[in-house]
């Protein structure tokens, strides 16, 4: 049995998540500090750590850090809010895996869960050993940010719709399109409309 622990000290986002993830079979622990989830982490293994950034005393980054200090392998899942592109980005550097942006979608974030904990594909391992070594101009943690996004979503999404999730300014997420284009990580969709350029798309291959 999978077991998560939340750590947010906004009672009703616990109590939410708390309550889909039972019904999923899952065992949950709730933290609303970092002193208090590191707590638990020395008590129980988890497979699952999902923490917010704004916390009392201790940020979520910061406390990344510390539960890394615990636990090298779990999978973290930081919770940010819509214009916190450098928060992600802290939170990668840090040692988060993923993040999810509030208010929670719980199919998305439950989907991209287990996709983490089912471990990449041959296939996929091959890709990212393959862009690995990053050309110049492009960053890591934004490549992550914008792989991140494609990986949760069946359907392709234009530029505009990625540059707007993820808060990255659209001329930086074409370029990091077009890189990943050439690198066969994703398609294209060309739709043509009845005037000006035909309008792309794109879709992670899997």
């Amino acid at each position: 049995m999978n077991r998560i622990l939340i750590i947010d000290d906004a009672k009703e986002i616990c109590y939410a998540i708390s309550e889909y993830f039972n019904l999923k079979g899952w065992k949950v622990e709730v933290a609303y500090d970092i002193e208090a989830g590191l707590k638990k982490l020395r008590e129980i293994k988890f497979d699952v750590i999902l923490v917010d950034y704004n916390l009392p005393y201790i940020n979520g980054v910061v406390g990344t850090r510390l539960i890394r200090q615990i636990d090298k392998n779990v999978l973290i899942m930081a919770l940010t809010i819509l214009g916190e592109e450098d928060v992600a980005e802290n939170f990668f550097k840090a040692g988060a895996n993923d993040f999810a942006v509030k208010p929670i979608k719980m199919l998305d974030l439950f989907c991209r869960i287990k996709s983490h904990l089912s471990g990449p594909s041959k296939e996929n391992i091959k890709k990212i050993v393959e862009v690995k070594n990053y050309p110049k101009g492009i960053d890591e943690n934004t490549y992550k940010l914008i792989e991140n996004y494609l990986k949760m979503t069946e359907e392709y999404v234009d530029v505009l719709e990625i540059a707007k999730e993820i808060m990255v300014a659209k001329k930086t997420v074409n370029r990091y399109l077009k890189y990943m284009v050439s690198e066969n990580i994703v398609n294209v969709n060309l739709i043509y409309g009845k005037i000006g350029r035909p309008k792309k798309e794109y879709k992670l291959i899997k």
